[in-house]
C-alpha cells in the first residue's frame, strides 16, 4: 500500500514537472480541442519583454492539462536594501485577492462533499441561505435584508452588501447595513460587482459547513462572554480555524501537498525561506514592505487576501483544480464559468476580451482572479484550449499604460494573455 500511495504521489507531482505537447492544426480552433500548436520561444520573449525591467521581480508559469509548458521568473524578490535576493519560481510572494480563488473552490469542494441540509447537492447547497449559518448574535442583530443573501449570490458576486470596504471596520457593519436594491446605485442585490465581503464571508463561514459543532460552540462562547455583534474576537475565532481547515483539508490535499502563508513574517523565517518584499515600482530602492496576519487588526488569516505563495505552488493548486478532481469534479468545474453567460460565472473575479482569442478560438471572455495588496499583484487565468497560467509581481508594472491597464493585476493578466497569442499566432 505505501508503495501505491507514493506512485499516486509521484504521478500528481509530474503534472507539474513533464512537458506536454499539442497537435498542429493548420485552420481553425476547437475550444478545448487540444490540437493547437504552441511556440514556447515566442511565448516566454513576450514575456520578458513585458516583466524584465517593468517589475520589480516577476512569476509566470503556463499549463496545460495540468503539465508545465512554460515556467519563468526574473527580476528581484528582494533590492539591495532589504537583503537582495533573486526572484524565481519558488519564491513565495503576496498574491492579494488572488487568494480568494482558494477560499470559493473550497466552498465548492464541501458543497460536493455532503447533501444540503434540505437534500439535494450542488445546486441546492449555493440555493441556501448564508444567515443561517451565521453566529447567533449576528442573526439576531443582522439587517434583515441579509436574508436574502444566498451561497451562489457571495460566489457571483451578486450580494448587494451596502457597506463600503473602506467603511466597514468589521464584518459585522456589513450585516448591519443590509443590502440595496436600489439599482441606481453602484451595489444593488443581483448586480454582479465584485467586493471583498463575498469571499471574506465565505472564509467565514467555510469550516462551519465542514463542521456544525464550530458554530455550536463559538455561539456558547459568545453566550458565556456577552461578546457583543461587533467585537472582532468572534472574526478572530472564525479566521483561525479558517487558517486551519485550508491547511488541513486543502493545501494538504493537493499533489504535491503545498503551503502557502498568511503570516509570512513569521513562518517563513523558521524554515530559512527567503520571501519576496512588496515594491512600489521596477527601481525601488527603498525598504519593501510585508504583510502577516499581525497587521490585520482581527490578528487572523481571512479568505480575501494576505496569502503568500510560490508560482510553483499556486500552479500546482490550479493544476490539482484544472486537470484532477481533487478540489472540484469536473461538472463543478464547468459550472464555474461558462462563455456564453460569462455573468454568471462562480468565484472568478473578472473577465478579461480579447478579440483574436473570439476569432480564432470562438472564446469570447477569459475569466481570471485577480489580486492587488499594494504593489503585490497575482492572477490565476483560463486559456482556450485547457491552457491556465498563474503570474505574480511584487511590483506595479511599468508603462502602465501599455496595453490600457493600470500597472497592477489587470494588466498582469493583459501581458500574460498577449504573450500566450503570440505562442499560438502561427497556428492562424
Amino acid at each position: 500500500m505505501k508503495n501505491i500511495k507514493v506512485l499516486i504521489a509521484l504521478f500528481f507531482f509530474g503534472l507539474l514537472l513533464n512537458p506536454t505537447s499539442a497537435t498542429a492544426q493548420i485552420s481553425g480552433a476547437k475550444r478545448g480541442g487540444n490540437l493547437i500548436k504552441f511556440d514556447k520561444a515566442k511565448f516566454e520573449t513576450e514575456v520578458k519583454k513585458s516583466f524584465d525591467g517593468n517589475a520589480k521581480g516577476y512569476q509566470v508559469i503556463l499549463l496545460k492539462n495540468g503539465q508545465i509548458v512554460s515556467e519563468m521568473a526574473g527580476g528581484k524578490a528582494r533590492n539591495q536594501s532589504d537583503g537582495l535576493a533573486e526572484m524565481t519560481v519558488n519564491t513565495p510572494a503576496n498574491i492579494g485577492s488572488t487568494a480568494k480563488f482558494f477560499g470559493g473552490t473550497a466552498l465548492l469542494h464541501e458543497f460536493q462533499q455532503k447533501p444540503s441540509p434540505i437534500g439535494g447537492g450542488m445546486e441546492s447547497w449555493l440555493s441556501q441561505q448564508i444567515y443561517k449559518y451565521f453566529p447567533l448574535v449576528w442573526q439576531k442583530n443582522m439587517h434583515a435584508s441579509i436574508k436574502q443573501i444566498t451561497f451562489r449570490d457571495l460566489l457571483q458576486h451578486k450580494s448587494g452588501f451596502i457597506q463600503s470596504d473602506k467603511d466597514a471596520k468589521v464584518y459585522f457593519d456589513y450585516l448591519a447595513k443590509g443590502v440595496s436594491s436600489d439599482k441606481t446605485q453602484d451595489f444593488y442585490y443581483g448586480k454582479s460587482k465584485y467586493a471583498n465581503a463575498n469571499i471574506t464571508s465565505v472564509g467565514y463561514l467555510l469550516a462551519i459547513i465542514d463542521d456544525p459543532s464550530y458554530l455550536k460552540k463559538l455561539n456558547q462562547l459568545i453566550a458565556e462572554k456577552n461578546v457583543k455583534p461587533d467585537d472582532v474576537w468572534i472574526q478572530t475565532y472564525l479566521g483561525n480555524i479558517f487558517e486551519s481547515y485550508m491547511k488541513g483539508k486543502i493545501f494538504n490535499a493537493t499533489k504535491p501537498q503545498i503551503h502557502p502563508s498568511c503570516d509570512a513574517e513569521n513562518e517563513y523565517p523558521a524554515k530559512n525561506i527567503i520571501y519576496a518584499k512588496t515594491y512600489l515600482a521596477a527601481n525601488d530602492v527603498f525598504k519593501g514592505t510585508e504583510y502577516s496576519k499581525a497587521d490585520n487588526f482581527t490578528k487572523a488569516c481571512h479568505a480575501a487576501g494576505g496569502w503568500y505563495i510560490s508560482a510553483r505552488e499556486l500552479a500546482a493548486y490550479v493544476a490539482n483544480f484544472a486537470a484532477t478532481e481533487t478540489i472540484v469534479s469536473n461538472e463543478t468545474r464547468k459550472k464555474m464559468f461558462d462563455d456564453d453567460a460569462p455573468q454568471n460565472r462562480l468565484v472568478w473575479s473578472f473577465t478579461a476580451n480579447d478579440s483574436s482569442l473570439a476569432k480564432n478560438f470562438k472564446w469570447n471572455s477569459t475569466p481570471y482572479m485577480g489580486g492587488d495588496h499594494g504593489g503585490s499583484h497575482g492572477t490565476i487565468m483560463m486559456l482556450p484550449d485547457d491552457y491556465y497560467a498563474v503570474g505574480i509581481v511584487n511590483s506595479d508594472i511599468s508603462p502602465a499604460n501599455k496595453v490600457g491597464q493600470n500597472g497592477g493585476s489587470a494588466m498582469l493578466t493583459r501581458n500574460i494573455m498577449e504573450a500566450f497569442k503570440a505562442g499560438v499566432a502561427n497556428n492562424f
